[in-house]
């Protein structure tokens, strides 16, 4: 085998975040780096989303089809907690392929029902 085929790294398996606590993947995120997250993606706002803070009354935090990756959180100007979640959808969904996920909500999509990161 030649030397450019030889993984640099290897995965052990990955680490489940305890489900459906928001707490607990701010504390992952903030520990572990980027976190793989599952969430309700069926609704055509979530779907056609643009830009600002995503929240939804039509998402569910059960029914989960769709994968993102957790890159970070912050808070807007008037005070309004927020996810950033990477889509694989391109950049010209959303925020250039970026989501603000409302956080703080009750596990807004599903968000932390189904988080967990590589362990390597």
């Amino acid at each position: 085998m030649s030397k450019f085929c030889t993984p640099s790294t290897t995965l052990a398996g990955y680490t489940a975040v305890s489900g459906g606590s928001e707490g607990n993947l701010l504390d992952a995120l903030y520990t572990q780096g980027p976190i793989s997250v599952a969430v309700d993606g069926t609704g055509n706002s979530f779907q056609f989303y643009t830009s600002g803070v995503y929240c939804s009354s039509q998402c569910s935090s059960k029914k989960l089809n769709h994968a993102l990756l957790l890159a970070g959180y912050g808070t807007t100007i008037d005070g309004q907690d927020y996810w950033i979640l990477k889509n694989s959808w391109g950049t010209t969904w959303g925020m250039s392929g970026y989501l603000k996920l409302a956080r703080n909500q009750n596990n807004m999509c599903g968000v932390a029902t189904a988080a967990s990161y590589p362990m390597i």
